[in-house]
């Protein structure tokens, strides 16, 4: 993966994250709040009809007082008749009327009922047996939609005008709301849910500006801070590499075939930016290297050989103080390994190596072989190449040294021991793809 496949962080890119995090998260509270205004204006509305449903049940009361109470035991035809003229005569109010209407005594037997012939379809679907007497003065009620018409199933108590308001009775009904008033209600309901969903998302709108000034300041902070690392990061790594007689160039020409190998075999990007830390920080505990091993110009023997391999643990010792330095452990320890398990510190072979280990001991030595030493001349590519070859399966991976032969001729032509700069920038380009703050 290159640092082309990873999205980058721009201003666009940090608007459209910032625009689908604030209005995402403003659109689930927008519905939420806007279905729970819209519940709380249809309970206001249910409370409304219940209130005309008492108003109207209340009419009745008044228009049948003189033979109220009502009894079972005693079946009165003209109070039928009250109840069905009722019926008929409210037929044409405009907020809706009662189809069918029930009365019942204070034992809660059934004493008369009204059910005009046009009504008897709805007698038979309704199959009103579950309905609830209320206890106290509050009614009780039910809805339900049948063939997109709302009607309200109310039960509702009769009483007395007297100081002691004594029960009479019980009013049922089932009252169907008009077209224009159910319009009305939908209407009201939709309004109160839109509003509230508008005022949520318009607030989310007024918070984006101030939400994504803030995040620039962090991003751009942020990013100072890993370019600050990156920079502390390389000046750790040229500074070991000139006390080792070396050049800082190498460090960037041997990160840079890092990558490009790396990417050939389509390594991650976090893998990847483990490679980087490690390439510049490989050798990093050369540092507690005496200079007399150091720097000697000639072999080393085995007690000054045993003393250097000691860098390794030194290097360890000193990247893991870092957390974000931490990640370059795996090549700081593995770089001197060899494929068939011959190499040290630890003699890992084959995948156990990490393949970030595998990769960079690829590099250094090709880097290494290719560039003039105050101590050597250059090696041309075909024989530094011949030795690549050579070693495949020793020394190296060979499947990564098969790739890295396909990439090598266009990596020393542009770069091979050059030190005017070209693969340090190079190098920087493509790290900093590869650490932007995302």
């Amino acid at each position: 993966m290159s640092p082309d496949d990873r999205p980058p962080i721009t201003t666009t890119g940090l608007h459209a994250r910032l625009i689908r995090r604030l209005f995402g998260g403003a659109l689930v509270i927008a519905l939420a709040v806007g279905l729970l205004a819209g519940y709380e204006e249809l309970e206001q509305t249910d409370d409304s009809i219940v209130g005309t449903v008492r108003q109207e049940a209340a009419l009745f009361a008044e228009r049948v007082a003189a033979r109220l109470p009502v009894s079972a035991d005693r079946p009165d035809p003209v109070l039928e008749a009250e109840l069905m003229a009722f019926l008929i005569g409210r037929q044409h109010v405009p907020d809706g009327h009662f189809l069918i209407a029930e009365l019942y005594d204070a034992q809660t037997r059934k004493a008369a009922e009204a059910v005009p012939a046009d009504a008897e379809w709805l007698e038979r679907a309704l199959k009103r047996s579950a309905h609830q007497f209320p206890t106290g003065d509050s009614p009780w009620y039910d809805k339900f939609l049948f063939k997109r018409r709302l009607f309200i199933q109310a039960l509702t108590p009769l009483r007395g005008t007297g100081p002691d308001r004594s029960l009479l009775g019980y009013f049922e009904g089932v009252y169907e709301v008009s077209a224009p008033r159910m319009r009305d209600m939908v209407l009201r309901v939709g309004t109160t849910a839109l509003g509230a969903i508008l005022v949520v998302l318009a607030t989310a709108a007024l918070l984006y500006p101030i939400i994504l000034g803030l995040n620039r300041g962090l991003f751009d902070l942020t990013q100072r801070l890993v370019t600050a690392n990156i920079a502390s990061l390389e000046v750790l790594g040229s500074a070991i590499a000139k006390r080792d007689s070396d050049t800082h160039a190498h460090n960037f020409r041997v990160t840079l075939y890092a990558i490009r190998l790396a990417e050939a075999i389509d390594l991650g990007a976090p893998a990847i930016r483990e490679l980087i830390k490690g390439a510049f920080l490989h050798d990093v505990g050369k540092i507690a290297i005496p200079d007399a091993v150091l720097l000697k110009p000639g072999k080393l023997d085995a007690g000054e050989f045993a003393l250097m391999k000691t860098h390794v643990e030194h290097g360890l010792d000193i990247v893991r103080q870092s957390d974000w330095l931490r990640d370059a452990a795996d090549v700081v320890r593995h770089h001197h390994e060899k494929y068939d398990g011959t190499g040290y510190p630890s003699g890992v072979d084959g995948p156990a190596i990490p393949a970030i280990a595998r990769i960079f001991a690829i590099v250094d030595v090709f880097d290494a072989l290719t560039s003039r030493r105050p101590y050597k001349e250059p090696l041309g590519l075909d024989d530094t190449l011949a030795v690549l070859r050579r070693d495949a399966g020793r020394h190296f991976d060979p499947d990564f040294v098969e790739t890295f032969l396909r990439l090598a001729p266009a990596l020393h032509a542009a770069h091979g021991g050059r030190e005017d700069g070209t693969a340090e920038r190079e190098a920087r380009s493509l790290i900093a793809g590869y650490f932007k703050v995302d």
